[in-house]
């Protein structure tokens, strides 16, 4: 186990939070006031509707060991590339491990108490313990990891909620993201995980509902686009190798053994016929979205953030 970094950046993403976001900033204050960690905390205000950015820009913290540093973004961007921006405002803080967790209270700030008595790993993630959501969310959820194992051979127990040394960081901001979580499960780090429960959001009614998690996971297998072309690729492989072999079989049984040939022989082999060149169709268009997806992530490696606080001060 190694020894506690000085300093620690925690970057959260908040989008019309208005109370919640600061008993947040109370809470971590309580859990982490008085460490020997020193602990900048990046609040990215995604552009928020309501007294979010007000109620922000009002608090301070009384804990020594605690800096706010909040950033506001020009439009809104969505949770994940909030989570981006806050890295890219984070990077010129003078620390080496950057933690990124929520601003609704459901990741718990007792575990970056832990998380930094392993700041030697890379990654840190959280890996989840108990859930708090409905039944068909939780079996979902269950089917997500399921079927993300299946076709990237990676385990999804883990979201956003992590600690990541700076060499990760700067790879994130480097080559962007659209699903966090995936990102970093396909990045070649030293890793070590925690386990902690997921507590009930601390105001108000949780913005991760069953058709959020949907898209969200839609999201974590672009990650994976070209696992999921080659998927494609070798689905076409072998379907077609299936399809050359009930064609030689119709034209032996016709042409050499003379035999009657039943009318579903034919009618599988169009069928698979059909099926491979659907297989080749997906495989071609993937890779026409992959670029055209490529080419609009070399945007999103921009900053479009303003600092409050310095424009406050007219700097």
């Amino acid at each position: 186990m190694s020894s506690t970094p000085a300093s620690v950046a925690i970057i959260t993403p908040a989008y019309n939070e208005n109370t919640t976001l600061i008993r947040f900033l109370e809470q971590l204050e309580n859990h982490l006031g008085g460490n020997d960690t020193h602990f900048h905390v990046v609040v990215v205000d995604d552009c928020s509707a309501d007294n979010t950015l007000n109620l922000l820009l009002a608090f301070e913290f009384k804990a020594r060991n605690l800096s706010k540093h909040p950033v506001t973004l020009r439009f809104n961007v969505g949770h994940q590339q909030a989570i981006y921006q806050g890295m890219l405002a984070a990077k010129t803080l003078p620390t080496d491990h950057f933690i990124i967790m929520d601003s609704d209270g459901e990741d718990n700030p007792k575990a970056i108490l832990e998380m930094i008595q392993h700041s030697d790993a890379e990654i840190v993630h959280v890996k989840r313990g108990k859930r708090n959501e409905s039944l068909s969310f939780r079996l979902f959820y269950r089917f997500y990891r399921i079927l993300f194992r299946a076709i990237t051979g990676k385990q999804m127990n883990f979201g956003n909620y992590c600690m990541i040394h700076r060499k990760v960081l700067e790879n994130a901001v480097f080559s962007s993201y659209i699903h966090f979580p995936a990102f970093l499960s396909r990045q070649k780090a030293s890793r070590m995980a925690v386990t902690w429960d997921r507590d009930p959001r601390l105001q108000g009614q949780s913005k991760m509902n069953l058709q959020g998690l949907l898209y969200h996971a839609f999201k974590s297998f672009v990650e994976y686009a070209e696992d999921l072309l080659f998927v494609f690729l070798k689905l076409f492989i072998a379907v077609f190798g299936l399809f050359i072999l009930a064609m030689g079989n119709v034209l032996y049984q016709k042409f050499i053994a003379g035999t009657a040939i039943t009318g579903w022989t034919s009618t599988i082999a169009l069928g698979l016929l059909n099926l491979s060149m659907l297989c080749i169709g997906f495989f071609v268009l993937g890779v026409l979205l992959l670029n055209i997806s490529n080419q609009r992530n070399q945007g999103m490696r921009d900053a479009i953030f303003n600092r409050p606080e310095s424009v406050a001060k007219g700097e």
